[in-house]
């Protein structure tokens, strides 16, 4: 048997790379599936390519190999779906169509859940005048995670994001429109992704990449493009599990008076003080805002 990494999933069939830049189509193994291990991209397996089945299985194609076994995962996030993957690019664009912050934050908790390193890519930064920007930078300050501002048109930015990802896995995610293919195009031209534009109905971005891949950089690493989405729920979380998902939270929180304070309404709260100092107050009001979420979630169950 080989091992590969799944670089994509659609009907049925995968597309796995091995190390040595073999690709091959391949189909999962029936016991994968009696045993719900759902494959995704990213995942790392071992398969047995479609020359060595001949002697195996007569009745199976030689253009399909065949994965036998889901090897350990390091990390996964259900959506976007992907595997093993070193770091979270979130991509927001400024305008056409304008930033959803609190998707934002909601991709980064999934981002700390899973370990993952993160950070806020804002793209279209050329549609934005320097009184809208010099507004943004007031709203996100302070802010937990490295912010890059970017273009695929101007190319600004560009050259430091291919800094963030080199000799990394990452993968993009965000809305539909913000642009995630048209950075991957501009940083790597030779990948031809389809583009979209943004309906002027509904102000959003129109589908464009309809699976999740993990591409090949030139300059080393490699990137899943996702996706875009607009929803997103906070699965499998605990409402006392959120605030360790906050970073700026956790410098602060042990100054608290109540060992489990949830930062709401409790007397004396270390983090309450520090809003519009340490505390960015969007990122407090979206903590509240999952809050609710997910206590009313564990209310109905």
């Amino acid at each position: 048997m080989v091992k590969g990494t799944i670089a994509r999933a659609a009907g049925g069939f995968f597309t796995v790379y091995t190390k040595t830049g073999e690709i091959y189509q391949c189909r999962a193994r029936g016991n994968l599936k009696r045993d719900n291990q759902s494959l995704m991209v990213g995942d790392r397996v071992m398969f047995i390519p479609p020359l060595d089945l001949t002697e195996l299985e007569n009745n199976v194609s030689l253009a399909e190999g065949i994965i036998e076994e889901l090897l350990p995962r390091t990390n996964i996030l259900n959506r976007p779906a992907v595997a093993n993957i070193d770091q979270l690019v979130v991509v927001m664009s400024l305008k056409q169509p304008s930033c959803d912050w609190q998707l934002a934050s909601r991709l980064l908790v999934g981002a700390e859940k899973e370990g993952l390193h993160a950070l806020l890519c804002l793209n279209k930064v050329d549609l934005v005048e320097v009184g809208e920007l010099a507004e943004i930078e007031k709203l996100l300050h302070p802010f937990p995670y490295d912010i890059l501002l970017s273009s695929a048109i101007s190319s600004r930015g560009l050259s430091s994001l291919v800094d963030r990802l080199k000799g990394k896995c990452s993968v993009f995610a965000g809305p539909s429109g913000a642009g995630k293919s048209s950075l991957l195009n501009a940083l790597q031209p030779g990948l031809t992704l389809k583009t979209g534009s943004v309906s002027a109905k509904i102000k959003r971005g129109k589908h464009t990449t309809r699976q999740a891949e993990l591409l090949s950089l030139d300059f080393g690493g490699s990137v899943v493009d996702t996706p875009g989405f607009t929803r997103l729920a906070l699965a499998d979380l605990k409402p006392g599990d959120l605030a360790t998902l906050f970073p700026e939270f956790r410098e602060y929180s042990r100054g608290c008076d109540f060992r489990d304070c949830r930062h709401l309404t409790e007397p004396r709260c270390a983090i309450r003080q520090r809003i519009g100092d340490q505390i960015n107050p969007l990122r407090y009001e979206h903590y509240r805002f999952f809050m609710d979420e997910l206590t009313k979630r564990q209310e109905v169950y």
